[in-house]
């Protein structure tokens, strides 16, 4: 029985089969990166559109002319007018219901059971909290239609 030796692949090609290996691997993850972060920021542009700043607050005062409520002025400084639902406020992780909403002539309107503030306008928000222990400090979070949340700490006693 004869034994024939048989050659092996060339080194060189080798080399350029591993490079192309190499390579094919690259761009396939460069790929899915690249549709996994395209996906991540694309979505949620909303709520970089809203943007809600608290001007001022008023506890139970009669400066404030409110008996058991607090008055919350905030304005729309985001691009898009925001829709607030009125079930969605809290104090202190409580949800509580907005009693009243107003601004200036009717560029704050009510729509039961929400609200709109359009952009660049203030409006108030006026809703039923318990009496608060001065100097304490309290947290009031506002929850969009969209999902957008804006979350306030406020200091009973003070207006902020």
């Amino acid at each position: 029985m004869k034994i024939t030796a048989r050659k092996a692949v060339s080194p060189i090609i080798a080399t350029l089969l591993l490079i192309a290996i190499a390579v094919a691997a690259g761009i396939i993850v460069y790929v899915y990166v690249n549709s996994l972060a395209g996906g991540l920021t694309q979505s949620g542009g909303q709520q970089v559109t809203e943007q809600i700043a608290m001007d001022a607050y008023c506890f139970n005062t009669p400066t404030c002319n409110t008996s058991n409520n607090m008055i919350l002025y905030v304005r729309n400084t985001g691009s898009a007018t925001i829709t607030l639902d009125s079930t969605a406020l809290f104090y202190d992780g409580t949800p509580t219901v907005d009693s009243h909403t107003g601004g200036t002539g009717s560029s704050c309107y009510s729509l039961s059971p929400s609200y709109q503030i359009p952009t660049g306008t203030r409006c108030y928000i006026s809703f039923a909290i318990t009496s608060p222990t001065a100097g304490t400090s309290h947290l009031v979070k506002a929850v969009t239609l969209t999902g957008g949340t804006f979350v306030f700490t406020v200091v009973a006693g003070r207006s902020g």
